[in-house]
């Protein structure tokens, strides 16, 4: 979720966010076409390439009231399935992601934390999608999507990146079950505002949404090169996490890097945060 800039383009987004910030937005994220075809192509891009770590996967489909959402779960082997039966964990991508490109993310993290992991292609995603996605529809079927995996007492996590984490903390301050926890991965504290493209209310901001009954179950991280951990609006954020209760990361590294090396990092904390709230 974020811009590309060079030139004088700074100085002029700065001074029109100065001009347009306090205006209040929609209740719903206002979002150009244009911007928002941008993501869908650069997620569609992404090869759907199988990991090299050894999760039972399958295909599977996420049906709402008006599509059906193409994903996957990945799952530790047969004999390690029972605490897999008892919790889940859901991987939200970023703005410009796809599922599929969190084949390996999603196959490691379910060995490692003998969960079952899912992961979807969010609304109007898929190669063969036609409909228009929206934050606030994207934002509905991620809520349906953990009510239906939560049934039955199960327990979860929610990890958000970049974008995802977002509608991470959105799901986790509406969840319906307080047994739900969410882990967000370098996003934004503030969604930015790009004038003629991207304004959204404040209560999507993760730094709004971080009540008090919210944090003791939020855990936060950032990489130290990531433009977003740069923000004072960030370091706010995790100083209130901090004190709430919650769990705050500050690793080496950029925007969150799903390589080889960076899942490394990555996936241990990952692990951490899922099984240091199992019972």
């Amino acid at each position: 979720m974020a811009c590309k800039r060079g030139g004088h383009a700074p100085l002029i987004a700065v001074c029109l966010m100065m001009l347009c910030g306090s205006t209040e937005a929609a209740d719903d994220c206002s979002v150009a076409d244009v911007l928002v075809n941008s993501w869908v192509r650069m997620a569609r891009s992404h090869s759907s390439g199988l990991p090299t770590t050894k999760a039972i996967r399958r295909e599977l489909e996420f049906k709402t009231d008006d599509v059906a959402l193409k994903g996957y779960s990945y799952s530790p082997p047969s004999q390690e399935s029972e605490t897999a039966a008892k919790h889940f964990i859901l991987l939200l991508q970023g703005s410009a992601s796809s599922a599929a490109q969190l084949a390996e993310t999603a196959s490691g993290l379910a060995l490692a934390a003998k969960r079952e992991v899912f992961v979807y292609e969010y609304r109007g995603y898929a190669s063969e999608s036609t409909v228009h996605p929206t934050a606030a529809a994207i934002q509905r079927d991620i809520d349906a999507i953990i009510d239906s995996l939560s049934e039955r007492g199960r327990r979860g996590v929610v990890i958000g990146l970049s974008m995802g984490g977002i509608f991470a903390i959105q799901s986790l301050k509406r969840s319906k079950s307080g047994d739900l926890r969410a882990l967000v991965d370098s996003a934004p504290a503030q969604v930015p505002t790009i004038p003629f493209l991207l304004r959204c209310p404040r209560w999507m901001n993760p730094l709004d949404a971080a009540t008090a009954d919210v944090v003791q179950r939020l855990g936060v991280l950032y990489g130290a090169d990531d433009g977003w951990s740069k923000d004072l609006a960030a370091k706010e954020l995790m100083e209130k996490v901090k004190a709430g209760g919650g769990r705050v990361w500050m690793i080496e590294g950029g925007h969150v890097d799903l390589s080889l090396s960076g899942l490394a990092v990555r996936l241990p904390i990952y692990v951490d945060f899922v099984q240091g709230f199992s019972p």
